[in-house]
């Protein structure tokens, strides 16, 4: 691509008059970066690792030297927008099969697209989606659970169908665990809600194809936690407590519903970093998670649903809690 179409597309401002004319390809990690790429710089101190690996033009939003008058230095207004102009750009030339979907649609997907390698994810960080652009093609599948971001890049997209399934012989083993038969074909103890049946078996019905169940342990939306009276955290299903974070505030609403709808012979303790108006049951308000054990001892509950963060970091914080609490003996 031509150094001049560049500018002309991300609205910059060429600062040198540099001996190359044009580049191959898009990087935002300095690392990769290989002769002839152009670099998109977050990182101010990753501008020399990208030179040295023969970065042909460096894109910028803050005020630096030319380094070097060989290469091209672009000043952008902002980055992060020069790359959604890029994207836009290069999807402009195609005609694509994009989809917006929700963020558990997204995570299925993402947890099944290795079984068709045509299908990728845009992610809310376009940063980290670079690669895509690359090497464009009609013949692959696009999917975003940013609605705002997909139609900056391409406004011709298709909304994902989550319809509502025709399932028989529905057996919810738990808030957790569900077998359900569909099309002649039984869904023995599939590790999801039947919140998420219908998202589930429309990833199910567009791949098309045998898929391995066991991996649906990977989907983290309404999945718990199961913590001891000593609020260590242990195997599925060996204790009645249990934790289940959210950090997806589009999910929040129907989670709390499907909670508060199953479970209403429990106690639920519902924790956020700010006070939510129209919860019924018991909240506490925590602005940051280095006291969830010592906040959370102190309760009694059956079940705890935990919002703005996410299963892996309170996991973590309560084996860390865990572990501080061993070094004092």
């Amino acid at each position: 691509m031509n150094i001049s179409s560049i500018i002309d597309i991300i609205d910059g401002e060429l600062k040198n008059s540099p001996s190359i004319s044009f580049i191959y390809n898009i990087k935002t990690d300095p690392k990769k970066v290989i002769e002839g790429d152009l670099f998109l710089v977050k990182n101010k101190d990753d501008i020399e690792i990208a030179m040295q690996n023969g970065a042909f033009a460096i894109v910028y939003d803050f005020e630096i030297e030319v380094l070097d008058k060989e290469i091209a230095w672009i000043k952008v207004p902002s980055v992060y927008e020069a790359l959604v102009k890029l994207f836009r750009y290069k999807f402009s030339t195609l005609n694509l099969e994009v989809y917006y979907c929700d963020k558990v649609t997204y995570d299925l997907i993402n947890i099944y697209k290795s079984s068709k390698k045509e299908i990728h994810l845009i992610s809310s960080n376009l940063l980290r989606s670079t690669k895509i652009i690359e090497n464009l093609s009609e013949e692959e599948i696009f999917f975003c659970a940013d609605e705002e971001l997909i139609k900056k890049i391409y406004p011709n997209y298709k909304v994902f169908s989550t319809k509502e399934y025709e399932i028989e012989n529905l057996i919810e083993h738990s808030l957790f665990e569900t077998s359900f038969s569909y099309k002649e074909k039984y869904f023995n103890k599939l590790k999801i809600p039947s919140l998420y049946i219908n998202q589930f078996l429309a990833v199910y019905n567009f791949l098309n194809i045998d898929i391995d169940f066991h991996k649906l342990v990977k989907l983290t939306h309404f999945k718990p936690i199961f913590v001891d009276k000593y609020l260590n955290v242990i195997d599925f299903g060996k204790s009645n407590k249990f934790i289940v974070c959210q950090k997806n505030l589009e999910l929040l609403v129907n989670e709390i519903k499907y909670l508060e709808k199953k479970y209403k012979y429990g106690k639920t303790i519902f924790i956020s970093p700010i006070y939510i108006e129209g919860l019924d049951e018991t909240q506490i308000v925590l602005e940051n998670l280095d006291n969830l054990k010592q906040v959370i001892k102190k309760e009694y509950f059956n079940a705890i649903y935990i919002m703005g963060y996410d299963k892996f970091k309170v996991e973590e914080t309560l084996k860390l809690s865990l572990a501080e609490s061993s070094e004092l003996f």
